[in-house]
C-alpha cells in the first residue's frame, strides 16, 4: 500500500504541472477567441455616423489642425517680443604675459523691456573680480525712444498683427476644408450605395435572363422557339454580368476609397445602411442668396484680406520716414576692495545722443508703399469678385436640383411605360406572336431607367448638401472659433 500510495503520489507531482501548462493554454485560447471573432465583425455606419468619423479622423483635416496651432506658437513667439527680456551673461578667464597674470571673474545682465510704442528701457547690472584689482560692480541705465519711423503701436506691433490674421486664417481654412471633405464623405458614401444597389438590380435582371434563356432553350428544343432568340437573349445575360461585374468592381473601389478617407484599415468590413429618401427644398433665389452673403466664410475672409492689405499699407508708409532715434544711458560703478577710501570709489558715467541709419532717397521703401496700395486694390477687387461668384454658386445650386426634381419625375415616368413595354411583350412572346426581341429591348430599358432614376435621387440629396455649404449653413460656425 505505502508502495502503491508512494506511486500515486509521484504521478500527482509529475501530471500537476501538466494539468496547469494545459489549464493555462486552455485559458490563452479563451482570451485569444474574442479578438480572433473581433476581426471578423462588420463596422454599420449610417450617415451621420461617417460624417462625424470624417470630421474627427480624417488626415488632411488632422493636418490643418496642426498648421493652426503652429500659428498659435507663432503668435506667442512674436508676443514674447514685448515681454521682459532676461540676458544674463557669465565669464571666467585667466590671462598671463611676461609681466604679469591674473584671472578675472565675472557676471552680467541685461533687464529689457519693449513697451507697444517702440520705448525700450534696459537695466544692466554687473559684477567683477579681478585678482589684482578686486571686486567692482555696476549698474547701468538706457532708454530708447524712437522719434519718427519705429514710433507707435502700428508699426511695433506689425508682426504680433501678421502672425494672429495667419492664424484667423488658417482656422477659416479648417472651417473650409472640413466643409470640403464632408461633401466629398457624402459623395462617396452614396457613390458606395449606388453601386450597392446596381449590383442588386443586375444581380436580380441576371436571375430573370437565366430564367428566361431556360425556357427559350425548351421552346427552342420543341419547335417552338427559334435560335436566334436564345442568341439574343445568352448575348444580353452576357451583358448584363459584366455590368453586375463591373458594379462589383467600382463598389470595392469606391468603399476603399471611403475607408481611406475615414482613416480605417483597408481591411475592414465596413457596410454603410444609408436611406435614399428626401425633402424637396423649397428656397427663392434672392432668399438663398442672402443667406449665403450672411453665413459663407469666403465673404469674412476676404474682407479680412482687404482689412490686412490696408493696415499693411499703413505700415509701408510708415516705414519711409527715417530712422532716427533718441539714446539716454547712465551707469554707475563702485569698488568694493583693494581701493583705499580716499580714492575716488564710484564712477558715474552718462550719455545722451540721437542715432540713425536710414537712406536719404528712401527709394525702396517708396517703391513698397506703392505696391502696398496696388495690393489693397486687388483685394477690393477679389472682395467684389467674391461676392459674385458666390450669388452665380447658389443660383447654379438650385438650377441643379430644379433640374434633378425633373430628371426624376421623368425617370419615374419612363419606368412606368418600361414596365408596360416589358408586360405587354412578355405576353406577345408567350403567346407565340413574335420574338424575344421586345421583351428584352423593354426589360433593358426597364433596367436603365431604373439606374438613371437612382442616379437621379442620388445627385439629388448630394445636391442638397451642395446647396447647405454654398449657403454656408452645413457645418455650425460656433464649433470651429
Amino acid at each position: 500500500m505505502r508502495c502503491f500510495h508512494g506511486i500515486l503520489c509521484d504521478t500527482q507531482i509529475i501530471l500537476t504541472p501538466i494539468f496547469l501548462f494545459c489549464l493555462l493554454l486552455k485559458t490563452s485560447l479563451v482570451l485569444a477567441t474574442p479578438s480572433s471573432a473581433n476581426e471578423g465583425v462588420e463596422l454599420v455606419l449610417d450617415l451621420n455616423q461617417i460624417i462625424d468619423r470624417a470630421r474627427s479622423s480624417n488626415r488632411h483635416l488632422l493636418q490643418s489642425g496642426l498648421l493652426v496651432q503652429k500659428n498659435r506658437y507663432s503668435l506667442q513667439s512674436t508676443e514674447s517680443e514685448f515681454d521682459w527680456q532676461v540676458r544674463p551673461v557669465a565669464n571666467l578667464g585667466y590671462s598671463k604675459s611676461d609681466s604679469f597674470s591674473e584671472q578675472a571673474t565675472g557676471i552680467s545682465g541685461r533687464i529689457s523691456k519693449k513697451s507697444s510704442f517702440g520705448v525700450e528701457t534696459a537695466f544692466s547690472p554687473s559684477v567683477a573680480y579681478v585678482d589684482n584689482d578686486g571686486i567692482s560692480s555696476g549698474v547701468g541705465v538706457s532708454l530708447t525712444i524712437p522719434l519718427f519711423r519705429g514710433f507707435g503701436k502700428e508699426y511695433n506691433y506689425d508682426s504680433i498683427y501678421t502672425a494672429d490674421f495667419a492664424l484667423e486664417s488658417s482656422i477659416r481654412n479648417v472651417y473650409l476644408a472640413e466643409v470640403e471633405k464632408i461633401i466629398e464623405t457624402v459623395s462617396l458614401a452614396y457613390e458606395v450605395v449606388r453601386q450597392q444597389t446596381l449590383i442588386d438590380l443586375y444581380g436580380e435582371q441576371d436571375r430573370r435572363l437565366n430564367k428566361h434563356v431556360v425556357t427559350i432553350q425548351l421552346m427552342e428544343t420543341t419547335g417552338l422557339g427559334s435560335q436566334i432568340d436564345t442568341y439574343r437573349a445568352q448575348i444580353r445575360q452576357k451583358d448584363v454580368q459584366n455590368q453586375l461585374a463591373n458594379a462589383r468592381q467600382q463598389y470595392q473601389a469606391a468603399l476603399d476609397r471611403l475607408k481611406v478617407l475615414l482613416a480605417l484599415p483597408v481591411e475592414t468590413q465596413l457596410k454603410i445602411k444609408i436611406p435614399l429618401s428626401y425633402e424637396l427644398t423649397k428656397i427663392k433665389n434672392k432668399e438663398a442668396e442672402e443667406i449665403a452673403l450672411l453665413n459663407r466664410l469666403e465673404i469674412d475672409q476676404a474682407k479680412a484680406d482687404l482689412a490686412e492689405a490696408r493696415r499693411k499699407a499703413k505700415v509701408t508708409k510708415i516705414r519711409i520716414l527715417p530712422d532716427l532715434n533718441f539714446v539716454a544711458t547712465y551707469r554707475k560703478n563702485s569698488f568694493l576692495e583693494n581701493i583705499d577710501a580716499s580714492e575716488s570709489n564710484f564712477g558715474d558715467y552718462w550719455s545722451v545722443g540721437f542715432t540713425s541709419n536710414t537712406d536719404v532717397a528712401r527709394s525702396s521703401e517708396k517703391a513698397s508703399y506703392q505696391q502696398s496700395l496696388l495690393d489693397v486694390r486687388q483685394k477690393k477687387l477679389q472682395q467684389e469678385s467674391q461676392t459674385d461668384t458666390i450669388r452665380a454658386e447658389v443660383r447654379n445650386k438650385l438650377d441643379a436640383l430644379k433640374k434633378e426634381v425633373q430628371t426624376i419625375r421623368l425617370r419615374e415616368e419612363q419606368i412606368v411605360q418600361a414596365r408596360g413595354k416589358s408586360r405587354l411583350a412578355e405576353i406577345k412572346f408567350s403567346h407565340g406572336m413574335g420574338g424575344n426581341f421586345d421583351f428584352i429591348e423593354a426589360d433593358t430599358e426597364l433596367q436603365r431607367a431604373k439606374a438613371n432614376l437612382l442616379s437621379g435621387k442620388i445627385n439629388y440629396i448630394v445636391g442638397q448638401y451642395r446647396l447647405r455649404a454654398a449657403l454656408g449653413t452645413l457645418i455650425s460656425r460656433k464649433n470651429n472659433e
